[in-house]
């Protein structure tokens, strides 16, 4: 299932000396309406890193998270 967005912002980092890069954060809200999905990516070079949570309980047993998608365990 797709989610619904609620907030993005993507901010330039000057890296840590193999180049600059984005860093991108984008949030969600849960599939039950009551929490976020936070989804934050570092696409600086050498860098490349994903991590995405949930405040929500309830969902975090019952579903796994993709970049604004959450699919049933």
């Amino acid at each position: 299932m797709n989610l619904k967005q609620l907030e993005d912002s993507n901010h330039h980092s000057v890296g840590y000396g193999a180049g600059s890069g984005q860093v991108i954060n984008e949030v969600y809200e849960c599939p039950c309406g009551n929490g976020k999905v936070y989804y934050e990516k570092d696409d600086i070079p050498g860098f490349k890193s994903t991590d995405i949570s949930c405040d929500c309980k309830e969902c975090n047993e019952k579903y796994t998270f993709g970049r604004g998608t959450a699919k049933e365990k």
